[in-house]
């Protein structure tokens, strides 16, 4: 299969675009102009350079593919929303369009679960894929935000019966990134201190293994329509995350863990003075209770249906990650 790759050279897109290639596909690779595309061409890629801003730019390199893998997104911890807007959503919003017109028979979404809804309480929830959108996107960050606009226009067209399968992994890792240390997390000395219990979920997906998923999803026959949530181990809690984390560095790190409720007053008493004052709501305080819920997320879907199984465990995941980063 001929398959158009964006965010090649990103994080998760350079293992889609490694995997398509071992594969024996066609690849098509939308790099960003200035990207270092020689491993891509190394691999034999075919690179076009462009930007999700300007779909209409490249749509023309569209024809011919069978599938097509979105992974690229602007993504930064700040900016402009209308930065974020015009690539994250619309480009996703014409991406779709411009795909389909050139006759392609599968568009993967790449999403995240950050997009959901998780509503109060200590009780632990479990999240498939049916679940709602966070309720006040405002109080995200605007990369947040716009991957839950971008999920609703993938979403409404698989609705209208368009050849659309959405998937949204867990926090990706491996080497190249920094390892998941805890939503809310600090390191003082030989103490990790970490806000929250060591009995929730860590909801985590090695990149490898997320990209095995998504080169099933552009190539699998009859999962058209289907969406797939994406965490390695939805049964790892945070004392077994830790303990391994800990062995695979070599480190002497004691972890400490704060309940949320300790620090929950404080966070709701500036919170209310912002408001006081008639500031904008503090987003921190939101963002702050998001990581105190405990939620477990389902990859059952994306096991039974496409037949998904993390290759790489999490043990070896954070050992390949540590000797990486030393």
């Amino acid at each position: 299969m001929k398959v158009f790759v964006t965010g090649a050279t990103g994080f998760l897109g350079a293992r889609v675009v490694s995997q398509l290639c071992e594969a024996g596909h066609e690849v098509v690779a939308l790099v960003r102009a200035g990207s270092d595309s020689t491993e891509l061409e190394r691999q034999g890629a075919t690179v076009v350079v462009g930007e999700l801003e300007n779909v209409d730019g490249f749509a023309a390199s569209l024809q011919g593919c069978g599938g097509v893998i979105h992974a690229g997104a602007h993504v930064q911890t700040s900016g402009d929303w209308g930065v974020f807007h015009n690539s994250n959503v619309l480009g996703t919003h014409r991406l779709i369009e411009a795909s389909l017109a050139a006759g392609a028979r599968r568009f993967v979404h790449v999403s995240s679960l950050g997009i959901f809804d998780l509503g109060r309480g200590r009780s632990e929830i479990e999240v498939d894929e049916e679940q709602a959108y966070d309720r006040k996107p405002l109080l995200r960050g605007h990369y947040t935000r716009s991957k839950i606009h971008a999920d609703r226009a993938a979403m409404a067209a698989l609705r209208s019966g368009a050849p659309v399968v959405v998937v949204r992994p867990g926090v990706l890792y491996g080497p190249g990134r920094p390892l998941f240390r805890g939503r809310v997390s600090k390191r003082l000395g030989p103490l990790h201190l970490v806000v929250s219990r060591s009995s929730y979920p860590v909801p985590i997906c090695y990149v490898e293994n997320a990209a095995d998923a998504l080169v099933l999803a552009a190539t699998t026959p009859g999962v058209d329509g289907q969406v797939f949530n994406l965490v390695d181990d939805s049964s790892l809690r945070q004392r077994e995350y830790f303990s391994m984390l800990a062995a695979a560095e070599s480190s002497g790190a004691r972890v400490v863990y704060l309940p949320p409720a300790l620090l929950l007053p404080a966070i709701r008493a500036v919170a209310f003075f912002f408001k006081l004052l008639k500031r904008r709501q503090w987003t921190p305080a939101y963002q702050f209770e998001r990581s105190a819920r405990n939620a477990r997320y389902s990859s059952t879907r994306a096991r039974e249906i496409l037949g998904w199984s993390p290759a790489v465990a999490t043990e070896e995941a954070l050992r390949r990650s540590a000797d990486a980063g030393k």
